[in-house]
């Protein structure tokens, strides 16, 4: 498992493998992050993996050496493209099977523009070249000849693995030494478990999903504890909590459990200060400014910036009779199993670092679902 995090401009975030809810009745679809995809596919090919001494940093990015050096591979190899603009790549996104082809290409160095029956895949698409991939090596149960490739469709854990394993059938060259799809079987005796790291994790996601979406008020406080300790230590005065920035957090974090990403911004394109603004967090009552027409927040907050940087937001304006003074942020981090392990992983990294201690901010709400955590921050005025 992949731990990650990552701030918000683009967004705040600490990484790992998406997992969406599921009803008792039904499996769980594991869907696969675009960062687990390439260190699943690097693992399993014959690739050297090497700690790239790289100058160049992705926004996007947080992670330890050892984590993120699968990512910096498969940009070097093109598995992912950055984002022009603005140099991110999206790495806790749920892959695509589109994407997930071109990885598998790329890593294997297999042939391009195989003849295929796909319905669905357009000549001029960018995945036209690695879609014949799929059928000639009949990588998807659903699709092995011809039909619907379904080239957007997200691909779960169990998906890339009956890919890769059907991959090997086919080139059985390929197949490395040390890639098995065996799965570990449980010990008969139940008293000679071993308490692995993964398995007090998954532990402690089944207890919040029996408890419900809220998980104990205590652990949501704590957080709020631990953060104020940290601005104490720096002179800045505590944040206090905020119903409305709590449910904006809240909601987040369920969000993208549930459909599997991790993200500051949605698949719908809503980002930290839509869900914030949805929150009725940035209201303003307009008959104190004397306002005849309804204060276009969202623009203010585009066109008036202070200030901006990966995590936050601060805007400075007058609008008819008030001067409203905004600032609002997020992190957000999955894999951390206790209050104290998501700050210490957030107080590690600069960028999350920086909204925790941004003195502009007065107020926070926690979100926490399972294994996922958000933070968002605020501050609101009208002089």
């Amino acid at each position: 498992m992949i731990r990650h995090m990552i701030t918000a401009a683009t967004l705040t975030l600490l990484l790992a493998t998406n997992i969406p809810q599921a009803t008792a009745a039904s499996p769980t679809n594991n869907y696969l992050s675009r960062a687990d995809a390439v260190e699943l596919i690097l693992r399993a090919s014959r690739e050297v993996i090497l700690n790239l001494n790289y100058t160049t940093t992705y926004p996007d990015v947080i992670g330890t050496e050892e984590e993120i050096k699968y990512l910096r591979y498969a940009i070097k190899l093109k598995m992912l493209d950055p984002e022009p603009e603005r140099g991110l790549i999206f790495p806790y996104r749920s892959v695509s099977r589109s994407e997930f082809l071109k990885m598998i290409v790329i890593a294997f160095n297999l042939p391009l523009n195989i003849p295929h029956a796909y319905t669905d895949v357009d000549n001029d698409s960018w995945y036209m070249p690695y879609a014949g991939i799929a059928s000639s090596h009949e990588l998807f149960v659903d699709a092995p000849y011809g039909g619907e490739l379904k080239p957007m469709l997200r691909v779960t854990e169990g998906t890339a693995l009956r890919a890769l394993e059907k991959l090997f059938l086919k080139e059985p060259y390929l197949k490395p030494k040390n890639f098995s799809f065996a799965v570990e079987e449980a010990p008969p005796n139940p008293s000679r478990i071993m308490a692995t790291p993964k398995l007090v994790k998954e532990t402690v996601i089944r207890l919040f999903k029996k408890q419900g979406i809220e998980p104990p008020e205590k652990t949501r406080h704590e957080v709020i504890a631990l953060l104020n300790h940290e601005r104490a230590n720096e002179n800045l005065q505590p944040l206090k909590e905020n119903l409305q920035l709590r449910q904006s957090a809240q909601n987040h974090a369920a969000d993208m459990k549930k459909r599997g990403y991790f993200s500051h911004t949605t698949p719908e394109g809503l980002d930290y200060v839509d869900r914030i603004k949805n929150a009725n967090y940035l209201y303003v009552d307009q008959s104190k400014c004397g306002c005849r027409v309804v204060i276009n927040l969202r623009a203010l907050i585009e066109n008036d910036r202070e200030e901006t940087n990966p995590g936050n937001v601060t805007v400075k304006s007058e609008v008819c009779g008030c001067k409203p003074h905004f600032a609002v942020g997020e992190n957000i981090a999955k894999g951390q199993l206790t209050a104290k392990g998501v700050m210490r992983d957030w107080m590690n990294s600069p960028p999350h670092r920086a909204n925790i201690m941004h003195p502009q901010f007065e107020e926070v709400g926690i979100g926490i679902f399972g294994d996922v955590w958000v933070q968002n921050f605020g501050r609101k005025r009208i002089e």
